[in-house]
């Protein structure tokens, strides 16, 4: 008896792409720039002392140690870095939409949605239109655009998409989206540095933060068509927080110490709200047990995973690729937790599998927490 994939009623992730720019900074870079353009501040001494502690090897930038910009003396405008942006980031962002759509394996003119997300990028219009022109899009393509949500727009921007996909789903039409997150932190490190001389307090930015894309597709399951993938999770259920904690001064994110806190503190009533509002998995006891999910948590530095692994009684195995996502290759804000499904859809190619669910949960300014529920989809007897 044959057998196929349930797919009614059903929005799945059916490909996924990760892209890194060729250049990484070690721990060494942010000690050269301070030495370089500002004098000693306590301020600025407990950033280095930070920096040297992070636990994270490497951080992928678009612009080399060399590049001219870490030797001027003034701060990049915000023109100047949607410049940079558009020159390298772009680029970027189409590599990896390839590698999902490769990924997918569908036609790109099958592409009915796209939401495309960065927090380092103000320009009007968005790279969304660049990014679908390149791509060869259609031109009815429906494009979101998020900006502003910084590190929560990876799993809000999932959530978007899941809800659009939910909406042609009633109406009983076929949709494929394409999600997109592009970041250039780090052509803003120079503007935090600044901010940190001036306000004589530690910000953890610049050490943290770095450069990536990453994307996915996503479908609604209606008239697949041969040459798609199967789908690799489906999505059960999200939900998104906002807490009255402000942490953002107009483009500049400030990462405190206080932040881990309050991040482990709220964690599990989270996910056990997650839980108890999908409907699939709310009656069911067993699913109120944090260790029965993979995570992909997004690593807005090593306290944050580290206390969301003890908050929620996880083992170091259940974080695998957030850990390794953050020591490889630091926080890439939207990127980081679509890097990290990226990381855990090639697990099967070395022989894991993980395991059947997993939660997905991003935290970004003032402070927003995006949570999303994944389950690997089952099969069925077919029985026509």
């Amino acid at each position: 008896m044959a057998a196929m994939m349930d797919t009614s009623n059903k929005v799945s992730i059916i490909g996924t792409g990760l892209q890194y720019p060729p250049y990484k900074h070690g721990p060494e870079f942010i000690p050269m720039l301070v030495s370089r353009h500002y004098p000693s501040s306590p301020a600025l001494q407990k950033v280095l002392e930070i920096n040297m502690k992070t636990k994270i090897e490497n951080r992928y930038s678009i612009l080399p140690s060399d590049h001219p910009v870490w030797h001027q003396k003034s701060i990049l405008t915000t023109t100047e870095c949607d410049a940079l942006f558009k020159e390298y980031g772009i680029p970027l962002a189409e590599d990896t939409a390839r590698q999902a759509l490769k990924d997918w394996g569908g036609n790109p003119m099958d592409i009915t949605h796209v939401v495309a997300v960065t927090c380092t990028s103000m320009s009007s219009p968005g790279f969304d239109c660049t990014l679908c022109k390149n791509l060869g899009l259609g031109k009815n393509v429906r494009r979101t655009l998020l900006n502003g949500v910084t590190c929560a727009s990876s799993i809000a921007a999932i959530r978007t998409a899941y809800e659009l996909l939910l909406g042609a789903s009633h109406e009983g039409k076929r949709a494929r989206a394409l999600v997109v997150a592009c970041e250039a932190m780090t052509i803003h490190i120079r503007g935090i540095m600044e901010w940190i001389a001036q306000e004589e307090t530690p910000n953890l930015g610049p050490v943290l933060f770095a450069d990536g894309a990453s994307a996915l597709i996503m479908s609604n399951g209606i008239c697949i068509t041969k040459d798609e993938k199967p789908p690799l999770w489906n999505i059960l259920g999200a939900q998104t927080t906002l807490l009255d904690n402000s942490d953002c001064v107009g483009i500049i994110p400030i990462i405190t110490k206080e932040l881990p806190k309050i991040i482990k503190s709220v964690l599990p009533s989270m996910f056990r709200t997650l839980i108890a509002s999908t409907a699939s998995l709310s009656s069911d006891e067993n699913n109120y047990d944090p260790t029965t999910y993979d995570w992909a948590l997004h690593p807005g530095g090593y306290s944050i995973i580290h206390g969301g692994e003890q908050a929620l009684g996880l083992s170091p195995h259940h974080l695998r690729k957030s850990y390794d996502c953050y020591r490889t290759a630091g926080n890439t804000s939207s990127a980081t937790v679509l890097g990290i499904i990226h990381r855990l859809a090639r697990e099967h190619l070395s022989g894991e599998e993980g395991r059947d669910k997993m939660i997905g949960a991003a935290f970004g300014a003032d402070i927003t927490i995006e949570m999303i529920v994944f389950k690997k989809p089952s099969c069925v007897p077919d029985t026509l």
